[in-house]
């Protein structure tokens, strides 16, 4: 699905789950957004569900067609919002993560084999893209 020229859907449909969050009912399914925002830099905001790795990456990389990703947004640590970040980075080591600090924390507890570090963009001025938060392996 294309938002637009340079906004375009990388989600993916998940039909066989059937409550949300464990208490909503989804008889259809559910979407797990993604998006991949296409400018002199690049964009990916959010993951989705662990299960759908695979599919995700995919999707990533038709929309990139060759190109790279500069930045993953992650908006919280819900799992179907970060389940494959540790896959993204792997994917795309270079890219930088954008996150909350209280999001930072959780990726350190949750994610094995990688550390995330943060650093207060309003506290700090960014001179360069590699100055701005990031996840290393």
């Amino acid at each position: 699905m294309i938002i637009s020229n340079t906004v375009k859907y990388a989600g993916v449909n998940d039909h066989n789950i059937d409550l949300f969050e464990g208490q909503y009912v989804v008889p259809n399914g559910m979407a797990y957004n993604s998006y991949v925002i296409l400018d002199d830099k690049i964009a990916v905001t959010d993951t989705v569900d662990a299960s759908f790795k695979d599919e995700w990456l995919n999707n990533i990389k038709n929309i990139l067609d060759g190109r790279k990703p500069d930045y993953l947004i992650v908006h919280h640590m819900e799992p179907d919002h970060s389940g494959n970040i540790e896959a993204f980075m792997n994917e795309y080591p270079e890219a930088v993560i954008v996150s909350s600090a209280k999001a930072f924390v959780m990726m350190n507890q949750f994610s094995a084999g990688i550390t995330a570090t943060d650093e207060l963009l309003s506290e700090n001025p960014i001179n360069s893209p590699s100055e701005i938060t990031s996840l290393h392996s």
